[in-house]
């Protein structure tokens, strides 16, 4: 009987030391683990690009509207072109196109009779913002038709 006992405590102990992981069973999940690794930290690194892209291209839309909003009525032909003050803003710049004025006529096609409607001026305004984005640069180009 003494046999039969001792018996079993071996077949314990034993499992006990066979328990566990192998070395290669370890390696081999961390070598799976850090093969899924790589593709996330580079979704990880896009999505980050793409925010700061986001934070860039919604500052030069505000500053673009800024420029056009401070322009006149009816604005000289031309181009202008300039820096904005706030040190936020250094990496930014404006470029702005003012073109001649063009005389159009909008037929009234309500009138039975044809009467000659009265011609209307407009203007093209376009208004672009420029930045460094790395070693690229960005643009963003807002346009506008001024009614005279």
């Amino acid at each position: 009987m003494a046999m039969s006992i001792a018996a079993p405590a071996k077949a314990i102990s034993r499992r006990r030391l066979q328990s566990g992981f192998t070395l290669l069973e370890v390696m081999v999940a961390v070598a799976v683990i850090g093969i899924a690794l790589v593709p996330l930290l580079r979704l990880h690194l896009l999505s980050l690009d793409a925010t700061l892209y986001a934070q860039d291209l919604t500052t030069a839309v505000g500053l673009a509207q800024e420029i056009m909003a401070e322009m006149p009525a009816a604005p000289e032909p031309g181009d202008s072109k300039g820096d904005f003050e706030a040190s936020v803003y250094a990496r930014f710049r404006w470029q702005a196109s003012v073109a001649e004025k063009e005389e159009i006529i909008i037929p009234n096609l309500d009138d039975p009779e044809g009467a000659e409607p009265p011609p209307f001026e407009i203007q093209r305004i376009e208004v672009s913002v420029f930045w460094m984005d790395g070693q690229r640069e960005r643009l963003y180009t807002l346009e506008s038709y001024a009614v005279h």
